[in-house]
């Protein structure tokens, strides 16, 4: 038994020893090392940019979706009929249900206001308990200037309101500024709805983050915004919070049970054609980068038929020491397999260190560049979402090495098949 034949066992360390120095320079064949290194960086790059796309796209979603529904409600129940009269006892019978977390009564109309500027506006009638306890608005890290301490206190819920950050710069007051209100939603009469208008004070600023919710709603205490609207004692409708929103679906029959003659609107049917427009967007980046990867590690076929090539003798000297058509198919899969192990690894690190420290690069790019790459106006965000998501991550790391695989099976079978005799004819 020859000493090649001995240490062929099956991905011995003979056969580890042989592919790892196959993927080096030789003498005659250093263009097989810049192939590999070439391959090598096009499998890093591929995957450390599907990394941190998908986590920016997933990112964006969660932000959005936690922003939604953090300022709005899972669900709402309103009538076809008009204003809700009996709100109260239908606010308690769908808080009873197991699973919902709130019910609260709502009014929302459109107004003009005007102070030192002008702009139109959402404004939103709820309980003093309702907004006290919605950290998205009256939490410590959301009020920006004043309080909303004295919200929904005094005669009629009292003339405190409270403004979106971008709504308070369009009218350039701060607290404790008059803002007069004009809606459409006065006095029936003959002639129809009159227009009506009132002064209240800026109780408080709040910023929840996402620059066109700050830009268009404020808060109302709900026995002023019966009055000023003229709801009388009754609501637009009930805004219900679950405990888990994503399955919303699931509460539908509950909801609709409790409250038969009123009709339920989630909010997947509210933003169902928003959230499924980026459910596409993401489908379809993935497929793309998905197909830069299978790009990438194409380059394993090439780097490999030039180190069979180059390495026919060798090739042939193995098969006549002893060594096996397995033997010899096995030191060329792994040739290939650690460019795309190593390249894999190179790429998730990359990645993960990109995304982790987004925040960071975006704030140096745009002090160097000048100006501000992540415009709040555009994006309607502070800053760059990024969730790291480690199946995400692990779904493109087993999709790369099943690439980096298969592309290392013809080169790696077409060594296996030479014919150590002609291999060794003109040597």
């Amino acid at each position: 038994m020859t000493a090649a034949s001995a240490k062929t066992k099956p991905f011995s360390y003979f056969e580890w020893m042989v592919a790892r120095r196959y993927l080096g320079a030789t003498r005659s064949g250093k263009g097989v090392s810049l192939i590999s290194m070439i391959a090598f960086g096009g499998i890093m790059l591929a995957v450390a940019a599907l990394i941190s796309v998908m986590s920016i796209m997933q990112g964006f979603r969660l932000t959005l979706l936690d922003q939604l529904l953090g300022t709005n409600g899972h669900a709402h129940v309103e009538s076809r009929e008009g204003p809700i009269s009996d709100y109260e006892d239908i606010a308690a019978q769908l808080a009873a249900i197991t699973g919902v977390t709130e019910a609260t009564p709502l009014i929302e109309q459109p107004v003009f206001a005007s102070a030192n500027g002008e702009t139109g506006m959402v404004i939103r009638g709820v309980t003093r308990e309702d907004i006290l306890g919605n950290d998205y608005i009256t939490g410590a890290d959301h009020i920006v200037d004043g309080s909303a301490a004295n919200f929904g206190l005094g005669e009629k819920g009292g003339n405190e309101i409270l403004l979106g950050s971008r709504v308070a710069s369009q009218l350039g007051v701060r607290a404790g500024d008059k803002v007069r209100l004009l809606t459409g939603q006065g006095a029936e009469t003959a002639f129809g709805r009159t227009p009506r208008s009132k002064v209240y004070t800026v109780g408080a600023i709040f910023h929840v983050g996402n620059a066109e919710y700050d830009a268009i709603y404020g808060f109302m205490p709900l026995e002023q915004a019966q009055l000023f609207f003229s709801y009388g004692d009754a609501v637009q409708n009930i805004e219900v919070k679950v405990a888990d929103p994503e399955r919303i679906k699931d509460y539908r029959e509950r909801l609709m049970s409790a409250a038969p003659q009123l009709y339920v609107i989630d909010w997947q049917q509210r933003f169902q054609g928003y959230f499924n427009a980026l459910q596409v967007e993401r489908f379809a980046m993935r497929l793309v980068l998905f197909l830069i990867i299978i790009v990438a590690t194409l380059n394993i076929i090439t780097g490999l038929i030039m180190l069979v090539k180059d390495k026919t003798g060798d090739i042939a000297v193995l098969r006549t020491m002893g060594a096996t058509q397995g033997a010899v198919l096995r030191i060329f899969l792994l040739s290939g397999a650690l460019i795309g192990v190593l390249g894999t690894i190179a790429g998730i690190v990359l990645g993960s260190l990109f995304i982790l420290n987004i925040d960071a690069i975006e704030n140096g790019l745009s002090a160097m560049l000048g100006t501000d790459l992540f415009p709040a106006e555009v994006y309607y965000l502070d800053g760059v979402p990024a969730k790291l998501e480690l199946r995400e991550v692990a779904l493109i790391a087993g999709f790369t090495l099943f690439m980096s695989l298969i592309t290392t099976l013809y080169p790696a079978s077409r060594a296996a098949r030479l014919d150590p005799v002609e291999a060794l004819r003109y040597e």
